[in-house]
């Protein structure tokens, strides 16, 4: 037998790293949220922070809008962390953009203390993760520009987006167009 007439289960890594389009509403935009799954009614554990279909329905002429971030320079964290019988969930997204200009320097400036609504997909998801929501919105937690002495150095400009309390969520879709 021939290594390429294998064709057995494929067992494949699973990569990391996230895909490069993250998407950021002004939480003030939402006009309705989708309903947070029913801790008691879970049959899995996905049941507890899969949002599935529901949607998020924004007010008229409001979408999630998508910033373009750099391949291999975003990374995701979640933790639980508070004491005991009191934990709650703390996530954090770093958003890394090539580049450092007066237009993302100006997006730093304007969102800096914006409560907003994020999301992103892990690279190859179908879902995106969603943080932030109603009365709990994520903000930008910290953002700067750098740039490198070198010639071939890089310049970056960075942001992290940080939500509390609820786990990400994930979902199907997000409104990418203005509601009407």
């Amino acid at each position: 037998m021939d290594l390429f007439d294998y064709s057995g289960a494929l067992h494949l890594e699973e990569s990391a790293a996230l895909e490069t389009d993250v998407f950021i509403a002004d939480a003030e935009d939402v006009e309705t949220y989708p309903a947070l799954p029913d801790l008691s009614g879970g049959t899995k554990n996905s049941d507890y922070v899969d949002l599935a279909d529901a949607t998020f329905t924004m007010k008229t002429g409001k979408k999630f809008y998508k910033f373009s971030a750099t391949l291999e320079r975003n990374s995701f964290e979640s933790t639980l962390e508070g004491s005991r019988g009191a934990k709650s969930f703390v996530n954090m997204l770093t958003i890394t953009k090539s580049g450092a200009d007066k237009d993302l320097v100006g997006f730093l400036r304007a969102n800096r203390n914006r409560r907003l609504i994020v999301a992103f997909k892990n690279l190859g998801a179908t879902q995106y993760c969603v943080l932030g929501y109603k009365g709990l919105p994520a903000e930008v937690e910290s953002g700067g520009v750098s740039v490198s002495a070198e010639v071939t150095g890089d310049k970056n400009t960075t942001f992290v987006i940080r939500s509390i309390f609820y786990p990400p969520l994930y979902i199907d879709e997000i409104p990418l167009t203005e509601a009407v």
